[in-house]
């Protein structure tokens, strides 16, 4: 039987033979390459896979896709030979992302800079003398800075061209060139006729240095300024190697150095001015901040269109016009500067302390401690750089104008308590002229307060504005910038307060 249906299963097997069915089950592939180029086209990626039983790829086509993908700059030759060994010797199918070209971003060029020659009068007093090899003395700060008439002080370096970038597609980034400023002579310097980048001096005296501009002086040196000098109104420089006393007034067309204290006086300089004790004030009418919100005046006042540098400073005005440095700290003093403050050290190294007063800036702050642990109000108001001289001084004006009238109110107020407490005893119609009085003045008062607070409110653009506080900000410090006011009610750490775009923000 089993024998039968095997000759069975032959016959119809030699009747009907099968057929062959072909079947993939491989393929060979070449390696694959990509490219991914960012939006900036700054970086380009190369994505490899290696190939299954295919062909790899040698240098000159891994060139050759570059150049159909457009990547022709910042090519690496090292991304070429890794690309081209994972293609030899990694698994078939293994992927590998690697950067293959970085564009050159643009170098803009340098601004023209401003080199000193000599030594400014200011960095002289300011530097202690080496009494030995470890030591120096803290009261020696060395002489004045002098320099001889023709000695070149100061040195213009031209600003430098940008360098243009280039993507990795090979299209230019522009870059901006540095901007110039040409040398501006001052009072005592002119243009040195062989070389046209310097100014040399054209007389002997204290050299003084603003921006791009150096200024020498004649100096006038006094052991003091008080009740038997007269008050010092000099064209040029002065140097007191001692104190200037209360209720005297300096003045002076080039810098102002006193190596001593200033108590309750007046400086005024169109230069630096440069205090290497202290100085010391007191409040001349405190209740002026409560009819107006301004901050009172101070028996002290220090002016200068160039820099203030003082020890310390407690109870007075200081209004420089291209900043202020402070080596250790200010107690309820009012500052107004559009230049830089620096208290106890430069930028990120101020480790000095603002305690109380106000600060009217425009520019940046660095301290080291703002405001002080029973949390006495200190007021930073942030003010828009204003370029317009014509507006500076109107703002001046009506600053001034607006204390008087407040003072005029606060003697009418005070006249008009004492009419009510005995009016028999004032003639008929004080009544009547004092009430006009009021009313005129009160009139005038709020016409002047909407004049200054329209030139306060006008749009500007402006940089960010930045007080830096590098060690503690206690509690009682206000930040305000016309109707926006921010307050800390707790201590905080390390800060950064910003003004940008209108908006206080915190860092």
């Amino acid at each position: 039987m089993w024998v039968n249906i095997q000759d069975r299963f032959n016959q119809a097997l030699a009747d009907n033979p099968p057929k062959m069915v072909p079947l993939q089950i491989g393929q060979r592939r070449d390696a694959k390459l990509e490219f991914r180029i960012s939006e900036d086209k700054m970086e380009a990626e190369a994505v490899v896979t290696a190939p299954y039983g295919g062909v790899s790829l040698s240098n000159e086509q891994v060139l050759n896709h570059l150049r159909n993908a457009g990547i022709s700059k910042g090519i690496r030759k090292k991304a070429i030979e890794q690309i081209v060994t994972h293609t030899r010797e990694a698994p078939p199918g293994a992927t590998l992302s690697v950067p293959i070209a970085r564009g050159k971003q643009p170098v803009n060029g340098e601004d023209t800079q401003f080199i000193p020659l000599v030594d400014d009068a200011r960095q002289r007093v300011l530097k202690p003398q080496a009494k030995d090899e470890h030591r120096v003395d803290m009261r020696d700060l060395g002489g004045i800075a002098s320099v001889k008439e023709g000695v070149d002080v100061l040195e213009r370096v031209p600003p430098t061209s940008g360098i243009p970038g280039m993507t990795v597609t090979g299209e230019k980034i522009a870059a901006e060139d540095g901007k110039d400023k040409p040398l501006k002579p001052g009072t005592g310097t002119e243009l040195s006729p062989t070389n046209p980048n310097r100014l040399r001096a054209t007389l002997t005296g204290m050299p003084s240095f603003v921006e791009n501009s150096c200024t020498v002086d004649d100096v006038l040196a006094l052991q003091g300024v008080d009740v038997s000098t007269g008050h010092i109104d000099f064209d040029g420089s002065v140097f007191i190697n001692g104190n200037v006393t209360p209720g005297m007034r300096v003045y002076a067309d080039g810098d102002i150095t006193v190596n001593g204290y200033v108590d309750s006086a007046n400086l005024n300089a169109k230069g630096n001015i440069t205090v290497t004790k202290g100085v010391i004030g007191h409040h001349r009418d405190p209740e002026l901040l409560e009819e107006d919100g301004s901050y009172p005046s101070h028996s002290t006042r220090i002016v200068a269109d160039g820099t203030i540098w003082v020890a310390y400073s407690q109870y007075a005005t200081l209004i420089p016009k291209h900043g202020l440095f402070v080596e250790k700290q200010l107690t309820h003093c009012q500052v107004i500067t559009p230049g830089k403050i620096h208290i106890g050290g430069e930028a990120g190294a101020a480790s000095g302390k603002i305690i109380g007063g106000q600060l009217e800036i425009a520019n940046d702050v660095f301290v080291g401690q703002l405001g002080a642990p029973a949390g006495t109000r200190t007021r930073i108001l942030f003010n828009i750089p204003d370029t317009s001289a014509e507006q500076e001084e109107e703002q001046r004006q009506l600053a001034e104008t607006l204390a008087v009238l407040v003072l005029k109110k606060k003697k009418l107020l005070k006249a008009k308590e004492l009419f009510l407490a005995d009016p028999k005893s004032f003639k008929p119609g004080y009544r009547k002229a004092l009430k006009h009085s009021l009313q005129r003045t009160q009139h005038e008062l709020m016409i002047t307060k909407n004049q200054l607070e329209l030139i306060r409110h006008q749009a500007l653009e402006h940089e960010p504005i930045r007080v830096s506080v590098n060690k503690v900000m206690h509690l009682g410090a206000e930040f305000l910038f016309r109707d926006k006011t921010k307050r800390f009610h707790e201590p905080r750490g390390p800060s950064k307060i910003i003004l940008k775009q209108g908006q206080i923000t915190v860092e």
